[in-house]
């Protein structure tokens, strides 16, 4: 198999949700995120289209910061009783996404 990933994977595990088109709401499990994009497996169905990504940061203060960040879901496979599936980013930026931008800089670090 060919890896097209163009952006290292890192381990994700802070608290994210999946709203489709159709307003459906999915969380994310087992998630691994990049530059590029989002991945990871959820119980839920999940066809391709468009998606809104919201990661929420717990911060020093005790309080939460939500930044969200659209994409597309390119694909999707039925894995057992869960659904794996990838979205790509439409568009990630610094000024925009602060919080998430700082996150993979970071964890870029370590891979």
């Amino acid at each position: 198999m060919n890896e097209r990933r163009e952006s290292i994977r890192s381990n994700f595990h802070l608290r994210t949700e999946v709203f489709l088109e159709n307003q459906q709401q999915i969380s994310l499990l087992r998630g691994n995120i990049a530059f590029g994009g989002i991945g990871g497996f959820t119980r839920d169905l999940v066809d391709a289209g468009k998606a809104s990504v919201q990661i929420h940061f717990s911060q020093r203060s005790g309080k939460e910061a939500i930044e969200s960040v659209d994409g597309e879901i390119i694909w999707e496979k039925q894995d057992g009783n869960f659904t794996a599936f990838g979205i790509r980013f439409s568009s990630l930026k610094n000024d925009a996404h602060p919080l998430l931008y700082s996150y993979l800089q970071y964890a870029d670090q370590f891979e």
